[in-house]
C-alpha cells in the first residue's frame, strides 16, 4: 500500500536505506543482507531518488522524496496488487504530476494492478483503465475510463467533474454547486445515499429516493449506475466539460 500521507507515516529514526531494506525483510526477500542491499539500490533507482538519500534521514527529504520511498517499499515485494490511497493529495501541485507519472512508469514496467483512490477526477482520468465511483461505501457508477467521463452520469459524479479545475481557456465547463445536508457516514440516510444533495430528485416521483435504495441498472455493456432516474432523465443530461466553440 502507498499511504496517503508521506510526513507522518515513516519512521523518522531509520535512514531511507534502512527503510526499504526493513520492508524487504518483512516481504522476506533476498537470501542475506547482501542481496537485500542490492534490491534495496534497483528500487531507489526505480523510484528514482538520488544516489545519495541511501544514508539520508526524513527530515532531509522533500515531500516528493518522502512519498518515492513510500512507492519503493510497496513494491518491494513484487505484489500483484498496488493500494495507492490519494498518493500524491498531501504534495505539492508542482511535485504531484511527477510522483503520478512515476506511479504510472513503475506500474507499466512491473504489470503490476493498482488500485488508485482519489477524489481528483482530472488524475483519475489520467491514470485509469477502469473508474468505480462511490459516495458512503456504496459503488454509485462504474466503467471504462471513456465513459465515465461522458455523460449520462450519475448525479454525484456530475458533481465529481464539475470540481475538476480547468486551466485552458478553450474548455468549457458547467459550475454545479451542491446544496442540502452533507450526510454522515456513521449514521447515513435511508433510501439513495446521495439524495440529501442531489439536484436530480424532484425528477423521480413518490419520494423513492429518500425510500428505497436504487437497484443498480446497466446503462450500456460493461457500464452500471445505482439511480433511479429513467432513460430519459439520463439522456437529458448535458456534458460537464466540453470544447469551447
Amino acid at each position: 500500500m502507498v499511504f496517503q500521507n508521506p510526513f507522518d507515516t515513516p519512521n523518522p529514526s531509520m535512514t531511507i536505506g534502512r527503510r526499504i531494506i526493513r520492508a524487504l525483510e518483512k516481504f522476506g526477500i533476498g537470501a542475506n543482507d547482501r542481496d537485500r542491499r542490492n534490491r534495496m539500490l534497483e528500487l531507489r533507482d526505480l523510484v528514482r531518488l538520488p544516489r545519495a538519500s541511501e544514508k539520508r534521514r526524513l527530515h532531509q527529504l522533500s515531500g516528493g522524496q518522502k512519498q518515492r520511498i513510500g512507492i519503493a517499499r510497496a513494491f518491494a515485494g513484487k505484489p500483484k496488487l498496488v493500494v495507492a490511497d490519494e498518493p500524491v493529495s498531501a504534495l505539492d501541485v508542482s511535485v504531484q504530476a511527477a510522483v503520478t507519472e512515476l506511479l504510472m512508469d513503475i506500474q507499466r514496467e512491473t504489470r503490476t494492478t493498482m488500485l488508485f483512490i482519489s477524489h481528483d477526477l482530472s488524475v483519475v482520468r489520467y491514470l485509469a483503465d477502469r473508474v468505480v465511483v462511490m459516495y458512503l461505501g456504496h459503488i454509485e457508477e462504474q466503467g471504462t475510463n471513456r465513459d465515465i467521463f461522458a455523460p449520462p452520469y450519475h448525479p454525484y459524479t456530475e458533481v465529481l467533474l464539475s470540481a475538476v479545475p480547468i486551466t485552458d481557456p478553450k474548455i468549457e465547463k458547467r459550475q454545479i454547486v451542491l446544496l442540502g445536508e452533507i450526510p454522515s457516514a456513521i449514521s447515513p440516510p435511508s433510501g439513495c445515499p446521495f439524495h440529501t444533495r442531489c439536484r436530480w430528485k424532484h425528477r423521480v416521483p413518490d419520494g423513492r429516493c429518500e425510500t428505497e435504495v436504487p437497484a443498480e441498472s446497466e446503462l450500456k455493456p460493461d457500464r452500471t449506475v445505482k439511480c433511479h432516474l429513467t432513460s430519459v432523465d439520463f439522456a437529458d443530461m448535458e456534458p460537464v466539460i466540453s470544447s469551447g466553440k
